[in-house]
């Protein structure tokens, strides 16, 4: 009898069975991928291996939510449409943003338990964090209780707070220095250029949606605007505080805050005024604080010198600017029904003033009859804090203010403690930005709500929790520096 033995060039036995086995394996999954999703079935062990990559490199899972989901519009985008399908649901309400989010957290949960690292709580996240797990608790049970679905349904409504939840702690814990922090804001930075010249095209190329009747706009979704408003807010802080920003960042400067102006989001604009204000006030000094608010009060006075004025303006940025007054709010049938809206949902609210609907539970137009009806516009508010007191009850809303307010604390605290002019001045551009989002948050629910701009608001969080812990670090090791100094024990 012949003894057969396995010898390939460069292989040991071992390695080549090994070899020999991971390619059975792949050819089964293949199989089973192909016998389950037709030929798309093929890529099922691609998605494997990207899967194990990814769960084994924390930043680089993070690194992909995001950046897919500020590359990735949504369906009112004209341009790469069929980026929408990463928000459209792939498996019983549960959309592949949902499975990279769940990988990301995933990922930085299991660093944590190999390397056995404490999980750093942010302090000023800790309080409204938690409230708003216990409000999730209560609002998936209300909305169980009204009739709203099966378990299962309820809990993968909350699938966006989830993200509120979850992402701030996964990129605070994440293992990574200040110059790779630098590096990946450098990233965040670039991406918002690219998003402003495809913004640009779609005004260009009349792509985009259609406003005032003459018009197109360049993005409708919150998350560009957002991303492209931080961005604007960086380099204004910068300047203010003399900080040697990118060039290239300089010279998109205009490209940037054009894409924001003509995406005709009047609560952008409005959040985008009273952020610059609040950079200016804190990033001069006083005589520059002095001077600031003496040409605040011109402008102010000039406004109402035009604005006493009776004339006529075809251009659609003064038509959409001239939309915010009172009467123009009425006669617009979309504002209209904002207003009927928020009575209905002021209703409810009365009815079920601690617990809410619950999720799942659409309100009623029972105060007031609406112009219009939209598709799943009776489980949407134009206002998130009544959002959040609708669906989750009492503390719903309490854990809605308390992270506005944590989350500007953190901010705060990232601007006093870092020193490096950069992280200095997007530390400040945060806490301008989430001061302008209350304004932004009473016209519109985004915080919470909105996939993508929640994803990008709970990364934002966690990059101030890593500058408030950089900050830390480098205060110890000070203090560590001057006890050897002084010949005193570290």
């Amino acid at each position: 009898m012949v003894a057969w033995r396995l010898r390939l060039p460069g292989l040991e036995r071992r390695e080549a069975l090994l070899a020999a086995g991971a390619m059975a394996l792949t050819a089964l999954l293949a199989l089973a991928g192909v016998h389950k999703l037709g030929t798309a079935g093929l890529l099922a062990p691609v998605a494997l291996a990207a899967l194990a990559i990814m769960l084994s490199r924390p930043l680089l899972a993070v690194c992909v939510v995001v950046g897919l989901t500020v590359l990735c519009e949504g369906p009112t985008f004209g341009i790469l449409t069929f980026t929408s399908h990463l928000y459209t649901d792939a498996y019983k309400y549960v959309t592949l943003l949902d499975l990279l989010v769940a990988i990301a957290v995933v990922a930085v949960a299991l660093d944590l338990l190999r390397n056995r690292r404490p999980v750093l709580l942010p302090r000023p996240l800790r309080f409204p964090l938690a409230l708003l797990a216990l409000a999730m608790v209560a609002g998936a049970v209300v909305g169980h209780a009204n009739g709203g679905g099966s378990v299962r349904y309820v809990l993968v409504s909350e699938h966006v707070l989830a993200y509120l939840l979850a992402l701030p702690l996964a990129v605070a814990n994440l293992r990574l220095d200040r110059a790779q922090l630098k590096r990946l804001l450098g990233a965040l930075a670039v991406l918002a250029i690219v998003k402003s010249g495809l913004g640009l095209v779609e005004v260009v190329g009349h792509y985009g949606a259609a406003v005032e009747g003459t018009a197109t706009l360049t993005y409708y979704e919150p998350a560009a605007n957002w991303l492209i408003m931080i961005a604007v807010l960086s380099v204004v802080a910068a300047l203010l505080a003399r900080a040697k920003a990118p060039l290239w960042l300089l010279l998109s400067s205009p490209a940037l805050a054009a894409c924001l102006l003509l995406s005709y989001r009047r609560s952008f604009w409005i959040a985008a005024v009273l952020a610059l204000a609040l950079v200016a006030l804190l990033g001069t000094s006083s005589t520059g604080r002095r001077v600031l608010l003496q040409a605040l009060v011109a402008v102010a006075l000039a406004i109402w010198l035009l604005g006493s004025i009776n004339f006529q303006s075809q251009l659609p940025i003064v038509k959409r600017a001239e939309s915010l007054t009172p009467s123009k709010l009425e006669a617009n049938l979309e504002d209209r029904y904002r207003l009927d809206e928020r009575a209905n949902v002021l209703g409810e609210i009365r009815a079920h003033p601690l617990t809410g609907l619950g999720m799942t539970i659409p309100w009623a137009a029972t105060v007031r009859p609406l112009p219009v009806e939209h598709e799943e516009g009776r489980q949407y508010v134009h206002f998130a804090a009544l959002w959040f007191w609708l669906k989750l009850g009492i503390l719903g809303l309490l854990a809605y203010v308390a992270i506005i307010l944590g989350s500007m604390a953190l901010a705060w605290q990232a601007w006093r403690a870092t020193r490096e002019p950069l992280l200095r001045a997007f530390a400040l551009a945060s806490l301008a930005a989430i001061a302008g989002l209350v304004a932004i948050d009473t016209t519109v629910s985004d915080t919470g709500v909105d996939p993508r701009f929640t994803v990008l608001f709970a990364t934002q969080l966690g990059i101030l929790a890593l500058l408030v812990r950089f900050a830390r670090e480098e205060e110890r090791d000070g203090d560590h520096a001057a006890a050897l100094g002084a010949g005193q024990p570290g």
